[in-house]
């Protein structure tokens, strides 16, 4: 009997939106727990699950394989990538045909565009019964088949393989029988694979939701298969199904060992390509423009002192260019250029502003030394991430900007982060309602007011016990879902679903670039985002992160647009110009105002939580307000920090620092671990 390791090389996870169940770590754990080497990821007409699979794969010790399920126009394809070439033929793949099909839900890939993307490129012929060539095959469309087969044998020479799947119903076996045959005939090697949908038989059903879910139907939905056997089989139900097919099993080791752990893409970090002047580095021009920031933001002399300046640039240039960022703020620096010429409110946020370089370059605008800002919770050279640079801009223009950068890096490839949608508790409720065909009105009754979540906003609900908790919650008192006996296998599944991947959506704003190397469509797939002339990753940005891909984010903030309207009506009203980033310092009015707690329209003040911390706390100065608007974070709520804080700074509790070594870093904030920098 054949002994040979078995490797699924057909695997859909959740991120073949409404058919694949399961996240890519849960399939890589299953498959670790089965004793299996390797495991390949081949969702439908995407790569948007490689990175965290990759991850997943390198912590179990499993040998990854990357791949795709590339729908044509009469069925489906499996292609594996053997190496990095393979890997970036795929994703140029994956560009063209979803960027060309005018059917964006349903894209499909013509068979002579495989022709030019098929370099490291291994195919499979799709699943009995779906694939291409077996749809074929089965319909008895004989001539058709070996036309296909012919053309996939000229673009993968050496590379192609008749699949075999086997959902074990009378008609899976017939139709397994007479794909193998044809394939004996025309002389082509045959493969075994499972095509797993989900990882234990027990998920089928929440397989079958989805799939009516993404089809708007009732259950059964599109194209229904009368079997739970799409499971994620062991190594020994393999050899048992396909024991008749020995050289099948044989040659799913043999592609196995071809594409297994070829396709490394953690650990590496794509700087984009920087437009730089004729005969200059990056670096030199860098040097260049915050040199002459520095002499326009320390004009007036005073503290820090040159030195210190001198001393702090050099150090943070040096940690730049070690790390190969310099392209970055660059680039970061000419989108801020494009909208102060097109006078287009910006400022940026985040970590960056721990950086000098940031400010000398008007990127950010607190004062580094005076805010005791550290750059190595920014930057370190031992911390390989890349930089993460947040500008917000008036909401109104904030495209002018981004479609300037499209233009000007048109040649390398820019798109938008994805985002990836997940369904919550209530969404959960609608999908498996219309599932089980409860009527539109019914719907609805049923949604209101579920929660999504459980109050720490921490656990996601995922089993009937987590149901049990939302049913007692006030909001749900008298609610239709409290009759338990009735909707139990609606609560079962809408459970069940709850946390599973829904569907991708488009970043706010973060922006990818690709490198002077690569253009961006060989980094990473890229389609359409619903927005004219702008494409859009497959990868959100944590996984942007993982395959070391920047980005840069230029986001909207409708306080830019409010903000420059009041200065042009106050302009108007007064006779004079009136810039409102300029106020005055400290003013006593304004932090009047603030302590009442009457905070509507104050940019991150003006949430409930922020009106009620700014009457308890109450500010009168701008440290003030950075230590309140730092308290309402996480880890301090969480910590139970604010209310001492807030007592502390009233002198109504005393305090003293466990450690006389640490009486500078927590003097400021009275003893309490309020900022990261501490």
């Amino acid at each position: 009997m054949n002994r040979e390791p078995f490797v699924h090389l057909h695997v859909r996870s959740g991120f073949s939106f409404g058919f694949g169940v399961a996240r890519p770590g849960e399939l890589v754990g299953a498959a670790a727990g089965m004793g299996m080497r390797s495991l390949a990821l081949t969702d439908r007409d995407g790569l948007y699950g490689i990175p965290r699979f990759l991850e997943a794969a390198d912590g179990a010790g499993i040998l990854p394989i990357v791949g795709a399920e590339v729908s044509t126009e009469g069925g489906h394809l499996v292609l594996l990538a053997e190496s990095m070439d393979g890997y970036r033929s795929l994703c140029r793949l994956i560009t063209q045909y979803r960027t060309s099909s005018e059917d964006r839900r349903r894209p499909t890939c013509p068979l002579p565009t495989l022709a030019g993307h098929n370099e490291g490129l291994v195919c499979l012929t799709g699943a009995v019964p779906f694939g291409l060539l077996p749809r074929l095959v089965l319909n008895n469309r004989r001539e058709e088949a070996i036309g296909v087969l012919r053309s996939l044998l000229e673009a993968f020479e050496g590379r192609l393989y008749v699949e075999l799947t086997d959902d074990e119903t009378a008609a899976g076996r017939r139709n397994v029988g007479k794909v193998a045959s044809f394939a004996r005939e025309a002389g082509v090697p045959a493969v075994a694979t499972g095509e797993v949908a989900y990882i234990s038989p027990a998920d089928h059903r929440l397989h079958e939701v989805l799939v009516a879910s993404a089809n708007l139907t009732a259950l059964p939905g599109p194209e229904y298969r009368p079997t739970d056997r799409l499971h994620l089989r062991s190594a020994g139900e393999m050899r048992r199904l396909f024991a008749g097919y020995p050289d099948a099993l044989a040659n799913a080791a043999t592609v196995a060992e071809r594409c297994a752990g070829t396709v490394g893409l953690l650990g590496t970090v794509h700087m984009p390509q920087a437009i730089l002047p004729a005969g200059k580095t990056a670096g030199k021009v860098l040097l260049e423009l915050t040199v002459a920031g520095a002499r326009r933001r320390y004009a007036k002399g005073g503290e820090p002192s040159v030195d210190e300046i001198k001393g702090r640039l050099k150090r943070e240039l040096a940690c730049i260019e070690a790390l190969g960022f310099a392209p970055y703020f660059l680039i970061a620096h000419e989108a801020r250029e494009i909208a102060k010429s097109k006078g287009i409110p910006v400022s940026g946020r985040g970590s960056a502003a721990n950086s000098l370089v940031s400010y000398c370059l008007g990127l950010t605008q607190p004062e580094p030394f005076g805010n005791r800002l550290l750059f190595e919770r920014f930057l370190h050279e031992e911390r390989k991430d890349p930089p993460d640079v947040d500008l917000d801009f008036c909401s109104v223009r904030r495209d002018e900007v981004r479609f300037e950068m499209i233009r000007r890096y048109e040649h390398c490839g820019v798109a938008e982060a994805a985002t990836v949608q997940t369904m919550s508790l209530r969404g959960g409720v609608r999908v498996a309602a219309r599932a089980l065909g409860h009527p539109p009105r019914e719907i609805d009754e049923l949604s209101r007011n579920v929660p999504t979540r459980f109050k720490d906003r921490n656990k996601v609900y995922v089993s009937l016990s987590g149901w049990e908790e939302s049913l007692a919650e006030p909001a749900m008192k008298g609610h239709p879902l409290q009759d338990l006996e009735r909707y139990r296998l609606l609560l079962e599944i809408s459970a069940g679903l709850s946390g599973r991947i829904k569907e991708g959506g488009t970043h706010s704003g973060g922006m990818v670039f690709g490198t002077a190397e690569h253009h961006l469509s060989e980094l990473v797939p890229l389609e359409p985002s619903g927005t004219e002339g702008l494409l859009r990753c497959q990868y959100d940005k944590d996984d942007l992160e993982r395959v070391g891909l920047p980005k840069l984010d230029l986001l909207c903030l409708r306080m830019h647009t409010a903000l420059h309207k009041a200065g042009v009506f106050a302009s108007e009203r007064l006779g004079r110009r009136v810039d409102p980033y300029d106020p005055p310092p400290e003013d006593k009015k304004t932090y009047a105002l603030i302590r009442t707690g009457l905070n509507a329209g104050m940019f991150q003040l003006e949430s409930p939580g922020q009106m009620h911390l700014s009457r308890r706390l109450r500010p009168r100065r701008f440290a003030d307000l950075v230590a309140q608007i730092s308290l309402f974070r996480p880890g301090p709520v969480r910590g139970d920090l604010i209310t001492p804080y807030v007592m502390r700074r009233n002198s109504r509790e005393s305090y003293s620092v466990i450690l006389p070594e640490l009486e500078e870093a927590l003097r400021p904030t009275y003893g309490i671990l309020v900022f990261q920098e501490q």
